[in-house]
């Protein structure tokens, strides 16, 4: 049975579930386009053990933008705020210790989490994570004038940008299973809007990878991977620029795609 609540702060909202009762907290971020149901499956595996909350990500859910209900253009989401957002959100919950987890898109914001509060962390789980190996085209989107104005150039002309797809599929410049998850990524209006919003709000929610591995070594925080065997948006390869910096890590490899990973897990959690 799922719990559903709102955090609020300096105009902020977010919505979260909270899941299992567990006498361990476990803060739970979803990936592009989902909301926190995302992490539903996992309850079934992990009720006893943990308290989740798994929260709507900022343009996501019944969660509301960066500052409010209203989108203010170009706005950002720095890791300063972050650390205020999640800080508050503990010392109401009165949470000393918790783990953190992250699927996708909200990999970003596990390992922001995590290099923020690396002293108060006992596990970091990152399910087929963004933000480690960063895609050139994401690059080139959001971190020049020019490319951002293609960027939102192609989200209004999404023909043109079929096109140029798959022009580059057959250059061999973009694996083609990763053009289908960008097309259906961005189906309507709403997901293309969600998609620009999210993009330029969360650039600023990155790590240095080195810095933030010797944090986790540091702290002797365990540091667990899942990754989809068949996953073409994130592949396991995706974990080497971290791991080659981790004095220990656990990885599992489940037989799954990007888009249900979490689900397979949880089906095969405990085997």
């Amino acid at each position: 049975m799922t719990d559903v609540h709102t955090f609020t702060d300096q105009g902020s909202r977010l919505t979260y579930q909270r899941l299992g009762t567990g006498p361990r907290a476990l803060l739970a971020f979803h990936g592009m386009g989902q909301r926190s149901t995302c992490f539903a499956p996992l309850d079934r595996v992990l009720h006893d053990e943990f308290t989740i909350y798994s929260f709507d990500l900022f343009y996501h859910g019944d969660s509301s933008c960066l500052s409010g209900d209203e989108y203010t253009e170009g706005e950002v989401l720095t890791k300063a705020r972050w650390q205020e957002l999640i800080m508050t959100f503990i010392n109401q919950q009165g949470i000393d210790r918790f783990s953190v987890a992250g699927f996708s898109l909200g990999g970003r914001f596990a390992l922001t989490t995590a290099e923020l509060f690396a002293g108060r962390i006992d596990e970091l789980w990152l399910f087929s994570p963004d933000g480690i190996t960063i895609s050139p085209w994401y690059w080139i989107a959001i971190h020049s004038r020019a490319g951002r104005w293609l960027f939102r150039y192609f989200l209004a002309h999404l023909t043109t940008l079929h096109r140029a797809g798959l022009l580059l599929t057959r250059l061999g410049l973009l694996d083609r299973s990763l053009l289908r998850f960008a097309e259906s990524t961005l189906a309507t209006p709403i997901q293309r809007q969600r998609v620009y919003r999210s993009w330029l709000g969360f650039r600023e929610m990155q790590v240095r990878l080195k810095p933030l591995a010797e944090r986790l070594n540091k702290a002797n925080i365990r540091v667990r991977f899942f990754m989809g065997h068949f996953d073409r948006v994130l592949p396991p390869s995706a974990m080497r620029p971290l791991t080659r910096y981790l004095q220990a890590y656990d990885v599992r490899v489940i037989k799954a795609g990007h888009n249900r990973l979490v689900e397979r897990i949880a089906e095969s959690w405990g085997r």
